[in-house]
């Protein structure tokens, strides 16, 4: 899967409303999962080649599943970055 990108949008009460009872039901992990499990959806309605229910199956599951960045790589870079910014900042006072 690649990069992701943050958006914000702007929804009705009934919308967020809805969003928030699947989340709170188990239905999904969270919002930004429901969201793009409906774009998803819809991007699928809109393809001129429909997707087999196998195709979507494995889209949805591979959504599911994260980010191919292996979680232990982010820790590593994330605690090289913090460590660099401490390191700086110390050397300043």
């Amino acid at each position: 899967m690649g990069r992701h990108e943050r958006i914000s949008t702007d929804l009705p009460a009934y919308m967020i409303g809805e969003l928030r009872a699947a989340v709170d039901a188990g239905e999904f992990a969270s919002t930004d999962e429901a969201v793009r499990e409906a774009l998803t959806h819809w991007l699928v309605g809109r393809s001129t080649t429909p997707m087999t229910p196998d195709e979507l199956r494995h889209h949805l599951q591979s959504e599911r599943d994260g980010p191919d960045e292996d979680a232990e790589a982010v820790f590593d870079r994330l605690e090289a970055k913090y460590s660099a910014l401490v390191a700086a900042d110390q050397s300043k006072g």
